[in-house]
């Protein structure tokens, strides 16, 4: 993933609700993610949250919500979390961001979400949909009605065969709707998708983006994403199912072996992917595999004022490398931000 593909407008509101949130796991900081050398890259990418909403697409103005999603995911895990009662520290404080992205309102409109996890003709976007429910409960959004209203359209769109409508096989779709209902208890749901997303494996072991005639080459991104979602379906699979997906994460971890450069990050169209390399390593990590040395390199690629450095950012922080690159540079995977991670 190499930039916004967003040409969504935003609409979501800010909503005048209080987020009133009691002493829980889900909002401790995650084990061993403190690490002074992120501190820059963290503040780097607050910073980019325009209004304190959400990042910019390519154009101005025109925010990528997808990319905001997982940027609220790497400020969560650095620590940063819901305006407590009574806080002074607006530094650490994502309600802004929450209220905008992820907070209930009128469940019969869903006008929070329309604006991203729909599209014009309000069909569920899968892939989008299933971040939201994901980043909500990551992030510990008391937005039930909401999550159940999204829950509801994922089943008028999962086929009994596990084919996800408004897809077209894109393996991000598949992962990230497994993400999403495995972390609001929808495991079944989440088993229907992974079984299916065993099927849109590549020869090679590696997961791309989808089945389109131009889209047949895998990547370190969509195959790192896809062991995640394995991961978190082993946690409530069937003996059988388990059994499939054993085998799609061994051809997954292969196609990464393979893959791999210097044993510490991957390349994309000839030059170094710190994206693709972030998804990765966070899927070795989910998935019991050593991510040290990739964790060096992307430690590496921080610039001197934050943020990650990719080819082509002349130097300075890339905000959406860095939307998806502190996680795994913490050491951690998604799956070390849900509440029941042990």
């Amino acid at each position: 993933m190499f930039g916004p593909k967003s040409d969504l407008r935003f609409s979501a509101a800010i909503i005048s609700i209080t987020l009133a949130l009691a002493g829980s796991a889900a909002f401790s900081q995650p084990a061993n993610a403190s690490d002074p050398a992120l501190n820059g890259s963290v503040s780097f990418l607050a910073s980019k949250f325009v209004g304190g909403k959400a990042l910019d697409g390519l154009s101005p103005g025109t925010p990528d919500f997808g990319f905001t999603l997982e940027a609220i995911l790497q400020r969560r895990a650095a620590g940063q979390r819901l305006k407590v009662a009574g806080a002074t520290d607006a530094s650490q404080d994502l309600s802004t961001t929450v209220k905008a992205m992820l907070a209930d309102t009128t469940v019969a409109s869903k006008s929070a979400v329309f604006g991203y996890a729909y599209d014009s003709y309000k069909a569920l976007k899968p892939g989008l949909a299933g971040k939201f429910l994901f980043t909500s409960i990551a992030v510990g959004v008391p937005n039930a009605p909401l999550r159940n209203a999204i829950v509801s359209d994922f089943k008028k769109a999962i086929a009994k065969d596990g084919t996800l409508a408004n897809s077209n096989g894109n393996a991000f779709d598949y992962a990230w709707a497994v993400l999403g209902l495995g972390a609001v208890g929808q495991v079944k749901l989440a088993d229907i998708l992974s079984v299916k997303l065993c099927t849109l494996q590549r020869v090679d072991g590696g997961f791309g983006l989808d089945q389109t005639g131009n889209t047949s080459t895998s990547s370190a991104d969509s195959s790192g994403l896809a062991l995640q979602a394995f991961a978190l379906a082993k946690r409530t699979g069937s003996k059988a199912q388990l059994a499939l997906y054993a085998k799609a994460i061994q051809a997954d971890l292969s196609y990464l072996k393979n893959t791999e450069v210097d044993a510490n990050h991957w390349e994309s169209f000839g030059d170094y992917d710190v994206n693709g390399s972030a998804y990765a390593a966070m899927g070795l990590k989910a998935t019991g595999g050593a991510i040290d040395s990739i964790r060096g390199w992307l430690k590496s690629k921080i610039a001197p004022g934050g943020g990650f450095i990719t080819p082509w950012s002349n130097g300075s922080g890339d905000v959406y490398a860095t939307a998806q690159a502190i996680v795994p540079a913490l050491g951690l995977s998604y799956l070390n931000l849900l509440p029941s991670s042990k």
